[in-house]
C-alpha cells in the first residue's frame, strides 16, 4: 500500500481503517505515519489502540521515544499506560535520551523514566539509575530507581546501592532486595553496618538478604550480634546462619559460638515462619542437641498429617538424624498413640539394636495401630536373631495385618522347617489377606519339603486348595521336573483350577520352551472359554513366533472376547506379512473385534490395507466409522502420505 494511501487510512475516522493503516505504517516501518498514530493512540476503541501500539513497536527507535516521552504526563489513564508499556520495549534503542526523563521536574514523570530504564536491559541505564537513586529529593523515585537496579541486577550498582542503605526506611527494603539480585560480595558488609540502626522489620529483611546471597564471611558477625538482637531478628539470624552453612558444618563452630546458635536456634522453634522453624530443626538435629527433642516432637505432633504430610517426613527425617535416644522410649511409653506412631515413624529410619529390642519388648503393650506400626519397623530392620520374637507373634497375634507382617518377615528368613511349621497352619487362616501372605512367604521359601506338600495338596479334594498348589509350584519353575507336575492340571475336573495350571505353566510368556507349548496348545479347545482365554494371554506375552500360529487358530473361536484377545496380540507382532492373515477379521459379526483389528492392522504397518479400511468409513456403526478414519490417517502419516 502506498505512504499517502495509509496515511488517509489513519487520518480517516473509520475504526477499520485506521487498524488497517496502523498495521500497514507498521509493517513498513514508516515514519511519516507517526503523528497520526500518536493522535489515534488517545481512541477509546480497544482495536485501534492495540494496532497504534503495534505499529509503534515494529518502527520503533529514537523517533518513537522522543514521540512518546511527553505522552507520560497525559491526563489520560490509558495512552499513558500503553505510552509506559511501548518504551519499555524500545527503550534500549536509546538509554540515554531515556535518561532526560530523570530530569523532569514532574516527579511521577521521573518515576515512569525509572521504572522504564529497569525494563532496558542494559548497563548503560545504571549511572543514571544510581544518581537517581542517591540524590533525587523525592523518595518514591528513590524507591523506584533501586527496584529497576534491581532489575537490571549489574554488579555496577552496588556501590550506590549499599550507600543508599543509609535511605528512608521505605526505600530501604528496595534497595535490599535489589542487592539480593545484584549479588555483589562488598553488599554483605554494608549490610551488617546497619544492622543495628535498622528496624526489627528491615533487619529481618537485611539477615534474610545475607543469607541468600550466600557469602559465609558474614557468619561470624551474625553470631556476634544473636544475643543483642530482638527476638524476631534473632530467628532470621538462626536461619541465614543455617542457609550459609548448612546444616553438616554447624559443628565446625567453635564452642562458644555453637553453644549460642543452638539456643537461638531453640528460641527460633517458637517463630511464626515455618521457614525458620524448619532451619532451627534441622540445624538442632543435625547438632544433635537433645535438649531440643520434646519442642521439636511437640511441633511434629501438632502437625496435620494430611494437609503438613511433607513437612512431617521432614522433621521426622531430622529427628531420626539424632540416633537412638532415651526421650523416643520415654514417648513410646508415657505417650498418646499418635505420638507412638510418630515414634514409629523416626524408629523407621534409625538401624539401631537398642531400639529393636525397645520394640520388641514392649510390643504387648501397645494399641492394635502401635503394634502393626510397630511390626512394619522391625521386620525392616530385624534378622535371625529375631525369629523368636516373630514366631511369638504367630502364635499369639489375632491382628491380620500384624500376621501378615510376620509371616511375610519369616519367609525371607529362608528357614524351610520354621516356616513349614510355623506358616502353613495359616494358609487356612479365616482372613484371605493372611492366607495370601502365608501363601507369599512359603513359595519364597523354595523348600524341597514344602514343595512336595503343595504337590500334594494338588489332589486336595477342595477345588481352592488345588488352585492354591498350583498356583505355588509355579515359583519352581526354573526345577527342570515340574513342568510335568503343572501340566497334571490342565485335566482337572475344575475349570478354575485348570486356568490356574495354564497360567503357572506359561509362566508370564517367559521361557516359553517347545514341551511347555505341547501342554499348552491342546488346551486352546478346552470347553470353558475363560481357560481358552488364559491361554491367549500367556501367547501373547511370548517374546518371540512361536506362538504366532496357535493365534491364528485362536481368531476361530467361538467366543468374542478370545478372538478379539488374539487379534490384539497379533497386532503387537508389528508385522506387515500379518496384516493380510487378520483382514478376513474385519468382516467379523462382533464389533469389538472388528475395531481391535482395525487397531491391529494399523500396527502391523502395511499401506496395503489401506483399501479394504476405506469401505469402513461408511460402516453402519458409527465407532467402526470412527475408527477406519483414524486408522487410514494413521498409516497415511506412518507412509508419508499426507492428509487424508
Amino acid at each position: 500500500m502506498e505512504e499517502q494511501q495509509v496515511l488517509a487510512l489513519l487520518a480517516g475516522g473509520d475504526p477499520d481503517g485506521i487498524r488497517e493503516g496502523a498495521y500497514e505504517a507498521g509493517n513498513a516501518k514508516m515514519a511519516s505515519a507517526l503523528p497520526l498514530l500518536i493522535e489515534k493512540l488517545a481512541t477509546p476503541n480497544p482495536g485501534v489502540q492495540e494496532s497504534v501500539d503495534y505499529a509503534l513497536r515494529k518502527i520503533g527507535g529514537q523517533q518513537v521515544i522522543l514521540a512518546m516521552m511527553p505522552l507520560l504526563r497525559s491526563e489520560n489513564v490509558s495512552v499513558r499506560n500503553l505510552s509506559m508499556d511501548v518504551l519499555r520495549e524500545i527503550g534500549k534503542s536509546d538509554v540515554h535520551l531515556l535518561g532526560e526523563l530523570l530530569n523532569d521536574d514532574d516527579p511521577d514523570v521521573r518515576i515512569f523514566g525509572a521504572d522504564i530504564l529497569g525494563s532496558t536491559g542494559s548497563a548503560l541505564a545504571v549511572s543514571q539509575l544510581s544518581r537517581a537513586l542517591l540524590y533525587d529529593p523525592e523518595v518514591n523515585v528513590r524507591y523506584q530507581a533501586a527496584v529497576s537496579l534491581g532489575a537490571l541486577a549489574y554488579p555496577e550498582a552496588a556501590p550506590a546501592l549499599n550507600q543508599a542503605l543509609n535511605d528512608d526506611e521505605w526505600v530501604r527494603f528496595a534497595v535490599i532486595e535489589a542487592l539480593t539480585k545484584v549479588k555483589a560480595e562488598s553488599s554483605v558488609g554494608a549490610m551488617l553496618k546497619i544492622l543495628d540502626n535498622s528496624s526489627d522489620l528491615v533487619a529481618a529483611n537485611i539477615v534474610e538478604a545475607i543469607g541468600n546471597l550466600g557469602h559465609i564471611k558474614a557468619v561470624p558477625v551474625l553470631i556476634k550480634r544473636l544475643p543483642q538482637s530482638s527476638p524476631s531478628t534473632g530467628n532470621r539470624i538462626v536461619r541465614a546462619i543455617v542457609q550459609l552453612l548448612g546444616v553438616n558444618s554447624l559443628n565446625l563452630l567453635g564452642k562458644e559460638e555453637h553453644a549460642t546458635l543452638c539456643l537461638h536456634m531453640l528460641t527460633a522453634l517458637s517463630d511464626d515462619d515455618a521457614d525458620v522453624q524448619d532451619a532451627a530443626i534441622d540445624g538442632l538435629c543435625s547438632s544433635k542437641y537433645f535438649q531440643a527433642f520434646p519442642a521439636i516432637f511437640k511441633l511434629l505432633s501438632g502437625l496435620d498429617a494430611d494437609r503438613d504430610h511433607e513437612r512431617m517426613l521432614h522433621i521426622v527425617q531430622a529427628l531420626a538424624g539424632m540416633g537412638y535416644n532415651p526421650m523416643l522410649e520415654e514417648r513410646l511409653l508415657e505417650g498418646e498413640d499418635a505420638e507412638k506412631l510418630l515414634v514409629m515413624d523416626i524408629l523407621s529410619y534409625i538401624h539401631d539394636r537398642a531400639a529393636t529390642e525397645l520394640l520388641k519388648s514392649h510390643y504387648w503393650e501397645q494399641g492394635r495401630d502401635v503394634r502393626r506400626s510397630c511390626l512394619n519397623v522391625l521386620s525392616a530392620v530385624c534378622g535371625r536373631e529375631d525369629v523368636d520374637f516373630f514366631v511369638q507373634v504367630l502364635d499369639k497375634e489375632k491382628d491380620g495385618t500384624a500376621l501378615k507382617s510376620a509371616l511375610l518377615f519369616l519367609g525371607r528368613m529362608g528357614d524351610g522347617t520354621l516356616v513349614y511349621e510355623k506358616v502353613w497352619p495359616f494358609l487356612t487362616h479365616g482372613y484371605p489377606d493372611v492366607q495370601d501372605a502365608a501363601l507369599d512367604a512359603l513359595m519364597t521359601v523354595r523348600d524341597p519339603e514344602i514343595r512336595a506338600r503343595f504337590v500334594e495338596m494338588t489332589q486336595a479334594e477342595e477345588v481352592f486348595n488345588r488352585q492354591m498348589a498350583y498356583y505355588a509350584l509355579r515359583s519352581y519353575n526354573d526345577e527342570a521336573d515340574i513342568v510335568p507336575q503343572i501340566a497334571l492340571g490342565l485335566h482337572d475336573e475344575s475349570p478354575e483350577v485348570r486356568r490356574m495350571a495354564v497360567e503357572s505353566l506359561g509362566n508370564g510368556g517367559r521361557d516359553l520352551t517347545v514341551e511347555r507349548m505341547s501342554y499348552l496348545a491342546p488346551c486352546l479347545n478346552d470347553e470353558d472359554k475363560d481357560v481358552r482365554l488364559a491361554v491367549i494371554d500367556v501367547l501373547g506375552m511370548c517374546p518371540d513366533n512361536m506362538d504366532e500360529k496357535y493365534l491364528l487358530r485362536g481368531l476361530d473361536d467361538p467366543d468374542p472376547w478370545i478372538r478379539a484377545r488374539c487379534v490384539e496380540s497379533l497386532g503387537k507382532k508389528h508385522d506387515a506379512l500379518m496384516g493380510d492373515k487378520l483382514l478376513r477379521m474385519l468382516q467379523d459379526k462382533h464389533i469389538l473385534v472388528v475395531l481391535k483389528t482395525i487397531e491391529a492392522l494399523v500396527e502391523c504397518g502395511n499401506r496395503a490395507v489401506l483399501k479394504h479400511l476405506l469401505p469402513l468409513m461408511e460402516h453402519p456403526e458409527e465407532d467402526v466409522q470412527r475408527a477406519a478414519v483414524e486408522a487410514v490417517e494413521k498409516i497415511r502419516q506412518a507412509s508419508g502420505a499426507g492428509g487424508r
